[in-house]
């Protein structure tokens, strides 16, 4: 290659990007076309829906063509450097100054998934070949799908954000995602084909040769949907000696005089005396060369040069003639190269990696059962390593320096001990479990205003429920109509808990709102007094004032506003119309004639009248924040059970605060950690990938992406896992 590897990665990306206008061109025109073709099987609304997206493309197609291509760049880039990418989303729903993930932004996130696995499975083969070519561009020693910035999400994203500039309903916005989709799926195959020969006529070598690793829960592209199965299930019973032998066995090394065998009886604590001298003597050779290492910080991309223990198999295996102390180094030696291969650690974390190879080793020829539990010290310590680190995926996150900086110190106690043991190991992860868990509560303590607020929108989500139900109940026997109805029930009642909360029940202004609801509901009766005729003409211009008031502090939309004003019209005209409830056609008058009329006339004094005395809701009887409800989570934490998957309701109850999470969020995969729960589970607070980033999620929108499979719990034992997973499916293709 004549130019550097970083100038043909931002020849390749230049390339795409200026490609990417042609690209949404033909792929709306191509979906506009469809759009006007008669189908069959539509029912009228579907029709019409197709109908007005033709209307609107035709009208903003200029504007959305645009947005799709700045929307693809500002994707790529933030590919290219991640660490600026700070996972904000101005679609997300607010609450106050807060964002807020909601059941409606979830619909949104499942349909951008969908999205994302069409184009996934329709471009799989060409996605793959092309990630070979930028791996190599990006001087990566395995290929991996995060190599290449152009993957499907940012296209499916780039769709749903151009959708946004057409100014229709969410319904026509997903017809249009599918449909787009669709279309620019089969585009996509064949443009990363043609980039593919591109990168190969400039002279980039595929990585063909390399090991694929793919991140870890999801498939050949990181796509929703797609999580590879385990090979070997490392929680089984068995499952490190069902790999040991399906290992090739290593006759190359010639094997000593074979010494007496140590006893069975032996314990890990006398390491030093179980294992021959000549054995010991090399491991302490290369524990000795292995701790040289230097964990410093580095890019995400690791050391060519980082010793392994692979590297000295041949040594270790001529210094014993035991069978199965030399499966046992062949296996351990052949682990430790694979986990130090794991595209999600990072280079520090990998480096104190190799410091504990010859550890578990030793440990390991001493006690073989360590193979046969997954839960062994050893196993769980190293993994717990790799996912509190993989948790913080920016090599400057101060979080991940913390955590690089304790484990350092625990790998040098490690290390340095004279009698290395599980017992050391266990000991050690107490330790890491007592910092992880001071790291959660440090965390907490700096989203304290963000949990403040999500109380407070959790109590009075509470409180407006106990309001709608008590004036849904006053309401029963009235004659009142559906739209009042459901104001009173909703919008009114959620400025009364508002009033509550933040005031008080005693306070003037929240009282006036409830006086505002018993005079609302009287005036929507028919008079049955002259008297009473003339109080409603009084009381009607108050009371509309005061109703506008309400709705604007509750920012109850202007189209909402106008249909309670004209639906409270059309009530209060026929609650005031003179003479019979039925007079003849002819003497008919329109509701604004009459109210005209009304308005016209003298207004005597209005009666003097006790506001709360009768009124429809006594407050004084309502905790003004129920006790009852706003006490702890009845919900238990501890691990899912694979019962829990088919019940989303049952997974998110049993999430444990402290626990690591995958979820599809704003459009991609992200690696999130439960910080907090409101004290009825209605509100769940995630810290983010950057620091001083958090997510806020409802619980039903939680519920609704678990059932779209798109959350998912970080497995405790993945590192392992996928450790054990790449050793067997490289050992079957050498088969």
């Amino acid at each position: 290659m004549t130019m550097s590897k970083a100038h043909l990665m931002q020849s390749f990306v230049d390339g795409e990007l200026a490609r990417s206008a042609d690209l949404i061109q033909r792929t709306l025109a191509n979906v506009q076309e469809q759009l006007r073709q008669p189908r069959d099987g539509l029912n009228p609304n579907e029709k019409q829906h197709y109908f007005q997206l033709v209307q609107a493309l035709v009208q903003h197609q200029v504007a959305y063509q645009r947005q799709f291509v700045e929307s693809l760049r500002t994707a790529v880039l933030a590919e290219l450097s991640p660490s600026a990418r700070d996972g904000s989303d101005p679609t997300a729903g607010g609450l106050g100054g807060l964002q807020l993930m909601d059941e409606s932004r979830v619909e949104t996130e499942i349909e951008v998934s969908r999205a994302i696995q069409l184009i996934d499975t329709t471009a799989d083969w060409e996605l793959r070949e092309l990630q070979t070519f930028t791996s190599t561009l990006r001087g990566q020693d395995h290929v991996t799908a995060e190599s290449n910035p152009f993957r499907p999400q940012a296209y499916a994203q780039a769709l749903w954000q151009a959708g946004s500039t057409l100014a229709v309903p969410t319904v026509q916005q997903i017809i249009l995602l599918r449909l787009m989709a669709t279309v620019m799926a089969g585009f996509l195959k064949k443009a990363w084909a043609a980039a593919c020969t591109r990168l190969e006529s400039q002279g980039v070598e595929p990585s063909i040769y390399r090991t694929v690793v793919f991140a870890p829960g999801s498939g050949s592209s990181g796509a929703p949907g797609q999580e590879t199965p385990p090979v070997l299930d490392v929680t089984q019973p068995g499952a490190f000696d069902a790999l040991r032998r399906a290992m090739p066995r290593n006759d190359n090394v010639p094997a000593p005089p074979q010494p007496a065998r140590r006893s069975s009886a032996g314990s890990p604590q006398d390491a030093s005396i179980s294992l021959s001298a000549d054995l010991e003597n090399a491991l302490a050779r290369v524990e000795a060369t292995l701790n040289r290492l230097n964990p410093g910080l580095g890019g995400a991309v690791p050391a060519p040069g980082t010793p392994r223990l692979a590297e000295h198999r041949a040594a270790l295996l001529a210094t014993t003639g035991e069978m199965v102390d030399r499966q046992i180094i062949e296996l351990l030696s052949r682990l430790f190269e694979t986990i130090l291969s794991d595209p999600t650690l990072h280079s520090p974390v990998r480096q104190l990696m190799a410091r504990l190879q010859v550890p578990a080793l030793r440990i390991a020829l001493n006690d073989p059962s360590m193979l046969d539990d997954y839960s062994h010290p050893v196993w769980l310590l190293m993994a717990r390593m790799g996912s509190a680190s993989a948790g913080y995926p920016f090599p400057g996150d101060p979080r991940l320096l913390e955590l690089i900086s304790f484990c350092e110190a625990l790998v040098n106690h490690l290390a340095g001990h004279p009698q290395q043991d599980a017992q050391l190991f266990r000991a050690d992860l107490a330790r890491l479990d007592a910092f992880l868990n001071e790291q959660l509560r440090l965390q907490q303590g700096q989203a304290q205003a963000t949990i403040d607020t999500l109380t407070r929108a959790e109590q009075a989500e509470l409180l407006q429920q106990q309001v709608s139900s008590r004036l849904l109940e006053q309401m029963a026997p009235l004659r009142v109509s559906p739209a009042i109805r459901r104001f009173v029930s909703g919008p009114w009642a959620r400025l009364l808990a508002h009033a509550t909360l933040h005031f008080g029940e005693k306070d003037e202004q929240t009282a006036g709102y409830l006086a505002t609801v018993d005079d609302l509901l009287w005036s929507l009766q028919p008079p049955n007094h002259p008297k009473s005729r003339q109080r409603l003409v009084a009381l009607l211009p108050g009371l509309l004032q005061r109703l506008r008031s309400g709705m604007e502090v509750i920012e109850l939309p202007q189209t909402e506003q106008q249909e309670v004003l004209d639906e409270l019209m059309q009530g209060h005209a026929e609650a005031l119309r003179p003479g019979p409830r039925n007079p003849p056609a002819e003497a008919a008058q329109t509701p604004e004639e009459i109210m005209r009329r009304l308005r016209e006339e003298i207004t005597p004094p209005p009666e003097e009248s006790t506001a709360f005395s009768d009124s429809l809701i006594d407050l004084s009887s309502m905790e003004t924040v129920p006790a009852e409800l706003l006490g702890s989570s009845s919900s238990g934490e501890g691990d899912h059970s694979a019962g829990s998957r088919s019940d989303p309701t049952h997974w998110v109850a049993r999430m444990a605060a402290g626990q690591r999470y995958r979820v599809f969020l704003h459009g991609r995969w992200t690696q999130v950690q439960l910080l907090w729960r409101s004290p009825h589970g209605r509100f769940l607070l995630f810290s983010g990938e950057t620091p001083q980033r958090t997510h806020s999620i409802t619980q039903r929108a939680l519920e609704r992406l678990r059932e779209a499979d798109l959350a998912r719990v970080v497995d405790a034992h993945s590192l392992i896992q996928r450790a054990v997973d790449a050793m067997l499916r490289k050992l079957d293709h050498a088969l």
